[in-house]
């Protein structure tokens, strides 16, 4: 488990983390909240949730993430990290128990397309599955199924799908792996029909009738 810690004038906010999901920006040097899954008590979480809301205004809003010590652990490491919001957030909330609430912070391109791009993530680590699932749902280009490791092969191949950073500080998600997907249908498109052209995918005379 890990602590999410927010300071920021007068403001001190920490919740425990289990799970944060990140884009790294390499031109900045930094990450990129996409997710985050954090358990704490409601005061804490919802003065969380409010941070993401001011971050669309503050550039000099961060969220610093270090090891969460067990009561009497000595000799752990201290080191730690950024996270930085981008761009607008969706939040949400549980209660646990009397003392906890748990917490789920989301970008908003995690949880529909938006213009700059759409990110997918795969719990279960079948990430050509729901690539094929999230493109049939918010992009007009035609798919078969069974093109998408054509197609996500290429789309990495040519930096148009990210990957993101899954860190998983409980060992809870083994399987988890994300994607940034960060191009539009023309793009989808030339890959679909530089596959057919190529004979790296192919169309039955079945496919063409159904597509007709």
């Amino acid at each position: 488990m890990k602590i999410m810690e927010f300071k920021h004038k007068d403001i001190y906010v920490k919740v425990h983390t289990p799970l944060i999901v990140t884009r790294f920006d390499e031109e900045k040097k930094h990450h990129e909240l996409v997710y985050a899954n954090v358990i704490d008590i409601d005061s804490r979480v919802q003065a969380v949730f409010a941070q993401f809301h001011h971050a669309k205004k503050a550039d000099d809003v961060y969220f610093m993430v270090r090891h969460a010590p067990r009561i009497g652990e000595t000799g752990y490491d201290r080191s730690s990290w950024s996270v930085r919001p981008h761009g607008k957030y969706k939040h949400q909330s549980q209660r646990e128990n009397e003392t906890f609430v748990t917490g789920l912070i989301a970008s908003e391109r995690a949880l529909e397309r938006r213009q700059e791009g759409f990110a997918i993530f795969a719990w279960d680590g079948n990430i050509h599955e729901k690539l094929f699932w999230a493109i049939e749902a918010n992009y007009e280009t035609p798919l078969l199924e069974e093109w998408t490791p054509f197609l996500f092969d290429q789309l990495v191949k040519d930096r148009a799908l990210l990957p993101l950073v899954v860190h998983d500080f409980t060992g809870d998600y083994p399987e988890l792996v994300a994607y940034d997907l960060i191009v539009g249908e023309d793009v989808l498109d030339g890959y679909i029909s530089f596959g057919l052209a190529n004979g790296r995918i192919h169309l039955t005379e079945e496919d063409a009738k159904e597509a007709i």
